[in-house]
């Protein structure tokens, strides 16, 4: 006879904690969740979905569960069917959210932290030209029991075509006394990331070179000047040779590590359709620089000097800083929504630079044509590109001789 190893060891009692059930008991009514709302998201968005959704560009849904509609605090996740005219495909919510009954909360707080919104990425196939409907199919408790949720009513939106986002970036190779500073492959990335994300486009047509800068450090004032002058010529010639006419040229000239920060500038701000317009701008590590901290602030500075070149003037904050030369622009101080919250930015990240999906409130970012900290594109920035874009796309391609 083998005796147990555990035998003579004194015997203890394991107390389960219970969980409590999410859903009412007998004693009480069961209650039925509700969405206090559904956005469809590839930039900026705002509750009733009244911002353009481009076809073909990545598409996040953001449904918002209300806390009421549980018994008991806990974590719930979810399922939606999306369709196009024909049968519905399910897609499961990429998260889990903590509903509390007791803490509620408010839609505006869901709609400002992705945490607390349950979200779906829409695959390629439905995000194409035209219709597109979703219903919420499912909510439960994870490895649990489905919530009760009624039947809310369907989301119906609309993709609409977008042009190409032509973009060739020349990176500008100087000298500072015995050292070549040459922009790192890093703030490419980042630019052309940053474009894809907040552009309305579905794709960007990108390239881009590097070539030795007519001038040397130390920057002056005058050096974005030279730096277009150089843009513009290479342009002219690429373009003679074979380029798209529709192609946008940048300039990117790397900060040195701070040493030599050329502030950037377009050539200038056209009224008309004219993408011959060129731009140059710095890169480098920001460390803070309004507000960003990741790997390259040329992501951002270089999407604000191409929004110049199709035709995007200053909002005018801050007031000290930078000039009105927008009277249109019509949210406060600069930022991406009205003081009533409205509008909500959203960025869909990418995960090849380790960005992650943001919630981005509207009254704590501001508008990329700003010189705000936070920036990304307003609603009205958005669609005022798109309509350049629009316009360019349907500029005639005079044949080169």
């Amino acid at each position: 006879m083998t005796r147990s190893m555990f035998a003579g060891l004194p015997r203890t009692t394991v107390t389960r904690r219970r969980r409590a059930p999410m859903l009412a008991d007998n004693a009480g009514p069961i209650p039925t969740l509700q969405l206090r709302g559904t956005e469809v998201v590839q930039c900026v968005q705002d509750l009733q979905n009244s911002v353009p959704l481009v076809a073909g560009k990545p598409t996040v849904v953001r449904m918002y569960p209300d806390p009421a509609g549980v018994a008991a605090a806990g974590k719930v996740t979810g399922e939606i069917a999306w369709s196009r005219g024909g049968g519905e495909t399910y897609l499961p919510a990429l998260n889990t959210i903590r509903l509390d009954p007791a803490n509620p909360g408010t839609v505006q707080d869901q709609r400002t932290d992705e945490k607390l919104s349950l979200n779906f990425r829409l695959p390629p196939e439905a995000t194409a030209l035209g219709a597109l409907q979703i219903r919420l199919t499912k909510i439960s408790a994870p490895g649990g029991a489905d919530l009760p949720i009624g039947a809310p009513p369907p989301v119906q939106v609309q993709f609409v075509a977008a042009p190409l986002l032509r973009v060739r970036v020349i990176g500008l190779r100087y000298t500072n006394g015995q050292a070549t500073v040459t922009p790192a492959a890093i703030h490419f990335a980042y630019l052309r990331s940053f474009l894809e994300r907040a552009y309305p486009v579905a794709a960007v047509e990108w390239s881009h070179i590097v070539v030795d800068a007519d001038f040397r450090a130390p920057f002056n004032a005058a050096t974005v000047d030279l730096a277009n002058a150089q843009i513009a010529a290479l342009r002219s010639r690429e373009v003679s040779s074979g380029v798209d006419p529709k192609t946008h040229y940048y300039g990117l000239v790397d900060d040195n590590a701070g040493q030599n920060f050329m502030r950037g500038k377009a050539f200038a701000i056209p009224a008309s359709p004219q993408p011959d317009t060129v731009a140059s701008g710095p890169a480098g590590v920001p460390n803070g620089f309004a507000g960003d901290r990741d790997a390259s602030y040329a992501d951002w500075y270089g999407a604000h000097e191409l929004g110049h070149t199709f035709g995007r003037f200053h909002p005018g904050f801050p007031p000290d800083k930078q000039d009105a030369s927008d009277p249109q622009f019509p949210y406060q101080d600069g930022c991406i929504s009205q003081p009533d919250g409205r509008f909500v930015g959203f960025d869909v990240g990418d995960p090849n630079l380790g960005l992650p999906l943001l919630a981005l409130p509207g009254l704590k970012y501001h508008d990329i044509m700003t010189y705000a900290a936070n920036q990304w594109l307003s609603a009205y920035t958005y669609q005022a590109i798109y309509q350049r874009l629009l316009e360019e796309d349907a500029l005639a391609v005079v044949p080169v001789a």
